[in-house]
Order: C-alpha cells, then structure tokens, then sequence
C-alpha cells in the first residue's frame, strides 16, 4: 500500500510576542524536499494579535508551491477566505508558465475565515536598497509605504555582518525619507532541500527553484501578519524587468510575474507588482533624474555575488549598474560603489560571462557612453572606454582584451 503524498501543517504558534513557529508533517515524495519540519520568522513588531488565518500565510507561500509540483495535497486547520482563492489561481498561473511540468494537490481545510476591518488604507514595499525597489519607492512616495526587508532571501541567515549593514542602509533610508521601517527574518530558503528541488525539477523551462518558483509567492506572504498589524490593503513588490534585442520588455517564465503577485490577496491586502511596463535603464532614469532633483545621495544596493551587504563593485551586475549611472551623468562612487582598481582586469578575464549575462543591456551602455563619456581624469574613464570600444558582436571571442 503507497503513503499518501501529503503535507500536514499544525496550528502556527507565536512566542515572545515577535517569533512566528508553523511545524509540518510531510509523508510519501514531498518529504525530501524539506531540511527542516519548522517554518520560522521573527519580526521587529508584536503579532500575537493576528488571527491564525493570517499567520499561516507565511508558511504556505513558501510549501504550497512545493507541494503542487510533487502532486502532495496541504491540510490546514483553517485558512483565509482570499487567500484560498488566491492560491487556486496561482496554481494555475504557475501551471502556464511552465507547461511541461504538473502542478497538482490541493489545499484541505477546517475552517475558512473572512478576515475584514483591519485595513486602513497603508501601503507597504518590500525593500531591498536595489535599482528595483528604490524605483518603485520614488514612484509610490505619496503614500509613505511601510518598508520591509527581508533576511533569509539573498542574505543568508548565517551572515550577521552583511545584514547588519543591509539593516542600517534600509533604516538610514527610512529616516532620511520620514518612512518606518520593519524587518522579517526567516528560514523561508533554508527549511527547504533547494538542492533536491532544483536536481530534480530546474529543466524543461524552470531554471531553479528559488528564481523560478519560490520568491515572488515565498517574499510576499511573509508581510500577511504585518499587513494585519499595521492595516495594509495593499503592498508593492519591484518587478525585474527583462530585455529583448528590440529594448522592448518581454516576459518570461518566472518566480516573480504578473500571473503570481497580481494575483497575491488575503483580507483586505492585495499585492502590487509594481513597474512592469518599465525596462531597467528606465528605473534607472527614475533613480538619477530623483538624485539630482533632490541632491539625494541615495545609496544603491544592487550586487547578487557579495553576501555581506555591500556592493562588491567587480560583479557583472555592479559593473552593469556603474556604467549606467555614468551615463545618465551620476558619479556611482556617491551611491554606494567603488571604483574596484581590479574591476578592469576582472572584466576582460571574464569578459564572456559578462556578455553572456546581458549582452543587450551592455550595447545599449555602449551607445550611451559613446556620447557621454566621463572626462579623462575620472577614475571612471578607463572603464568607460573599454565599454565603448568591445566588439559585442564578435562570437569566438566576444570581447577583445
């Protein structure tokens, strides 16, 4: 006789007022997804007045894709009304935008609750310190959003040094814009066997589980209990917007889409993805034409290599966001990066890989540099010039030394 496939969550559990517990029981395949049988958070707000309803959003955001794609059913002693429909559609999304794998299993409940009155018309903005969300800030200002950052996504739970100052630039921002600022902290990548879920399911159009799958849906239901707190009815997330050959915006099958935040409720909370009509340079443009509107030394974070917060200021993406600065006339070194003495050499040493990563963006710079070149005394110049001067056409060797 087969063992049922099955996720079994127990009632979530709140301690010291700020820790949120959800533990699980999985039984049949599903079972070596997981490291760990406890979805934890911790916030910097008291939340043992949330209903349980809300509170086991956090957790089904982060197993319910987990268990669609392996076929498990979830059983929850009770769930919200919204979100339960939320989550019947976005099976169904996740189920277009990847049509060679199956998504199935089913959400059983208890009890259904409608939970209502709480919002006060707050908004909230998952914020990072990147070109994305600081874009999105600039564009819903008006409406003061709450900040909230995240540890346990792209800074590990291990890495104290790198949140600290991911935490300090996040409330020195918050301060400098009259803006309150709250931090989640989960377990929400490290409770799941990544390494098992990309092994066996990152093919056939899904390049890896928390890119593909996991952190549009997993990031946005860790706000469900501050949303309650705080009275959210709505909460915005940056898009990552991609490029075609055309600079025309196109999508693509991935974690973070149309198909999966717009149609995120729980409540009276929706989400937002905020910004899809615009390409990066046009965020970038937000960002500057903001800089020196204000005389803002606003700081950027935007480096996907380094874990400890900072900008490593030789990765193809802090190289990318330097060169874009420069063209649009701000001087990176008052936004958060270096001048890297290396970045130069690092560049022409992995000069494929570079290319390879955003090759549109890079010929699109080279125009724009081409006309707006820093002066010939800038630590920037030689950088600049060597942008200007590859052959970004050239295939054996994409770029000459």
């Amino acid at each position: 006789m087969s063992i049922q496939n099955k996720i079994v969550l127990e009632l979530p559990q709140v301690k010291g007022g700020n820790k949120l517990y959800c533990r699980f029981i999985c039984s049949g395949k599903v079972g070596r997804y997981f490291k760990e049988k406890t979805f934890y958070m911790e916030l910097n707000e008291n939340i043992d007045s949330v209903p349980k309803s809300i509170l086991i959003i956090p957790a089904l955001s982060n197993i319910c894709p987990v268990a669609w794609i392996t076929g498990a059913d979830i059983y929850v002693e009770e769930i919200d009304q919204q979100f339960l429909e939320a989550m019947n559609v976005l099976k169904n999304s996740f189920q277009k935008l990847y049509p060679k794998h199956s998504f199935k299993g089913d959400i059983k409940y208890k009890k259904i609750k409608k939970n209502k009155g709480y919002g006060k018309k707050k908004s909230g903005l998952f914020f990072s310190g990147g070109v994305d969300s600081i874009a999105s800030y600039i564009r819903k200002s008006q409406e003061n959003p709450y900040l909230l950052t995240v540890r346990g996504a792209d800074i590990p739970l291990s890495e104290k040094e790198g949140w600290n100052k991911v935490k300090n630039h996040t409330k020195q921002f918050a301060k400098e814009h009259g803006l309150t600022p709250f931090f989640i902290q989960s377990n929400l990548r490290t409770f799941l066997n990544e390494s098992n879920l990309n092994k066996d399911y990152a093919k056939q159009g899904l390049r890896g589980w928390w890119g593909g799958i996991q952190h549009g849906l997993g990031l946005v239901g860790l706000s469900a209990p501050l949303s309650f707190i705080k009275g959210m009815n709505k909460i915005h997330f940056a898009s990552t917007p991609l490029l075609s050959n055309n600079n025309k915006l196109y999508s693509t099958s991935w974690g973070s889409h149309p198909l999966i935040e717009n149609n995120i409720k729980w409540g009276e909370t929706k989400i937002n993805l905020d910004g899809t009509r615009l390409n990066r340079f046009d965020k970038i443009q937000i960002i500057t034409d903001y800089i020196k509107k204000k005389g803002s030394k606003l700081q950027l974070r935007v480096c996907w290599e380094s874990k400890k917060g900072q900008n490593c200021g030789k990765c193809e993406k802090c190289a990318r966001t330097m060169a874009n600065l420069l063209a649009e006339g701000v001087n990176p070194s008052n936004h958060g990066f270096t001048m890297n003495e290396k970045l130069l050499q690092y560049m022409k040493k992995n000069k494929k890989s570079f290319m390879k990563l955003n090759k549109v963006q890079w010929k699109i710079l080279q125009k724009k540099l081409s006309v707006k070149m820093p002066d010939a005394n800038s630590e920037y110049y030689h950088f600049c010039q060597w942008i200007v001067k590859v052959n970004f056409q050239r295939r054996r060797k994409d770029f000459f030394s």
